[in-house]
């Protein structure tokens, strides 16, 4: 973690994707479980789970069967999202998105499929309002692209979506574990995701978390440094793995609260060994993204140096 940008940093039990939240004045977190990870039975079935943030107490379980379950908060409503996995829990073979809304985060809607994809499983998914309409951001494995691509929805109502053809990101590169974000200042559209690189001293593959921007979700502009990265000090599970060092940071999603901003996302290694945890960024939403877009030198990495030599 880049101590300059975030501060009280912290770890917490747990595997999985959380969105925090904001539902008529209190706060919320969302958080997946599933029987794939270290701290659920192994064959329960998928769901997610949304606790109140300031007693930790657990709210309700909601879309059994489902995974990579998302919240979203418009029109007095907590809509949430979730990729539908039937009868196979903890494999992840998803083909349709369900929808359900609340007024009271008690009571709630039956699932209703908003997007059925036949070229593939679907995984994460994400959502804003730019102004004009919705947009849900979702990640697949369409056998055209590169697996975890995203690709991009839109609505007037979020309920009702249509598939954007031409919106699409990561199609020439490995990216996932991503969130979406509208920033009114600069009427830009951020996303942040996963992304795989080799760590120089041990050559194993390692997983940060990056972003890139854009206006119209064809044409996009990267970020000048990663957003989060792995803190290579940390073991995530230290009685249970005593040899595991955090070499993951993932599936990051932000939310401001209280003057700062809070992003929570996933530690461990990316098979099986990790936790989740949490920091805080002294600022808005804007200026945190729109650090990574200002003017930024940084050391060359070994393999840029030596293309460099090449060119020269």
């Amino acid at each position: 973690m880049d101590k300059k940008i975030w501060k009280n940093v912290t770890h917490f039990d747990g595997i999985g994707e959380a969105t925090p939240f904001e539902f008529k004045g209190k706060k919320y977190l969302l958080f997946n479980l599933s029987g794939i990870n270290q701290d659920e039975e192994k064959g329960k079935v998928d769901r997610a789970a949304i606790r109140e943030l300031d007693t930790g107490k657990t709210l309700c379980e909601i879309l059994p069967k489902h995974y990579f379950i998302s919240a979203y908060v418009a029109n007095g409503k907590c809509y949430c999202f979730g990729s539908y996995m039937g009868d196979h829990p903890g494999q992840w073979r998803a083909r349709k998105i369900n929808m359900i809304c609340s007024e009271d985060l008690i009571h709630w809607s039956e699932p209703k499929c908003i997007l059925d994809y036949p070229l593939g499983y679907v995984y994460n998914t994400g959502t804003i309002f730019d102004g004009e309409r919705y947009i849900m951001l979702f990640e697949t494995d369409d056998r055209r692209f590169p697996i975890f691509t995203f690709r991009f929805l839109e609505s007037k109502d979020l309920e009702n979506w249509t598939l954007m053809d031409k919106a699409i990101y990561g199609d020439k590169k490995y990216v996932g574990g991503p969130a979406i974000y509208y920033i009114p200042d600069d009427k830009m559209i951020y996303i942040t995701y996963v992304n795989e690189f080799i760590n120089e001293e041990t050559r194993q593959v390692n997983y940060d978390t990056c972003i890139a921007r854009t206006r119209d979700l064809v044409n996009w502009e990267e970020g000048n440094r990663p957003i989060l990265f792995p803190d290579y000090e940390h073991r995530p599970s230290p009685e249970k793995h005593p040899d595991v060092y955090e070499i993951n940071a993932s599936d990051a999603e932000f939310i401001e609260q209280d003057g700062k901003v809070i992003v929570y996302y996933c530690g461990g290694n990316q098979m099986g060994v990790g936790d989740a945890a949490k920091a805080e960024y002294e600022g808005t939403l804007a200026q945190l993204f729109q650090e990574y877009f200002k003017p930024y030198w940084r050391q060359p990495t070994a393999q840029e140096f030596l293309e460099r030599r090449k060119e020269d």
